[in-house]
């Protein structure tokens, strides 16, 4: 049909319009590599990108993690990209990834979840725990609901949105402030975990789980402290995404050279 209507003459030329985007893609990137601890959530899927393989299948729910995870995670194939197809399924994603390894025990499993979604379904981990399903749980630690924080922005808003509380059975005074000690619960449900709280471990944590998974044949966690506000970049129209964060050029000449590119439009 498209060949049909290019021969008409009635099929816009797109060819510019793609050679731009090219353009942006190569010399406009979103920046991930951030130092800053507590950790900022771009440098979590920089390194997830660096350890786990090509064929890995990514399961995940709702939240400001699937959408980070969306942006910044390399995905190679068909279906390795399992995700809920509705609206609002909290604790989707441990169900989920229990049953792809279920499905298929040969493939690099992962799952991701922000705090909330991992503490809907928690329980869940001793199935794994059971019936030996051995994969990795990125566990997205801010304590707050942040996709509704965020969406609550626009209000001036920042209402009941947060989970954390100063947890008295947590002797770290700087995990003391972010609630639930996820640790605790996912070790007493039979399971593996890390906790990861400085950027440069990250890659090393995240090998380690790979390995424990395997050795172990359980579910393994690995909680990474995330800092408590992050936006996420989103909006509500394709051409209306609002960017909060420095973008990272990848132009010889810097900022410069892409407005003079004309890419910044």
């Amino acid at each position: 049909m498209a060949r049909e209507r290019k021969a008409t003459n009635v099929l816009r030329d797109y060819s510019e319009w793609a050679a731009r985007c090219t353009e942006r893609k190569t010399l406009m990137h979103r920046k991930s590599h951030f130092t800053e601890t507590p950790i900022k959530p771009m440098r979590v899927y920089e390194e997830m990108n660096k350890v786990f393989p090509r064929d890995t299948i990514y399961v995940t729910t709702i939240g400001l993690s699937q959408i980070a995870g969306a942006q910044f995670l390399n995905v190679f194939g068909p279906r390795q990209w399992i995700n809920c197809g509705q609206a609002g399924p909290l604790g989707w994603t441990m169900p989920a990834a229990l049953g792809v390894v279920a499905a298929d025990p040969t493939r690099t499993v992962v799952g991701l979840s922000g705090d909330y979604d991992f503490q809907f379904m928690v329980e869940e981990l001793a199935v794994g725990a059971q019936f030996r399903l051995p994969y990795v749980h990125v566990l997205v630690n801010n304590s707050y609901l942040g996709l509704i924080r965020q969406s609550q922005r626009g209000f001036e808003m920042d209402y009941c949105v947060q989970l954390a509380f100063d947890n008295q059975n947590v002797t770290d005074p700087t995990l003391q402030s972010y609630g639930v000690d996820h640790q605790a619960v996912v070790q007493g449900l039979g399971c593996k975990s890390l906790r990861v709280t400085d950027p440069e471990k990250l890659e090393a944590a995240l090998i380690q789980a790979r390995t424990m998974a395997l050795e172990f044949r359980l579910p393994v966690v690995v909680e990474v402290i995330l800092e408590k506000v992050t936006n996420i970049a989103m909006g509500t129209e394709i051409d209306k995404v609002n960017e909060f964060e420095d973008i990272d050029c990848r132009h010889p000449e810097g900022r410069e050279g892409l407005a003079q590119a004309g890419l910044l439009e």
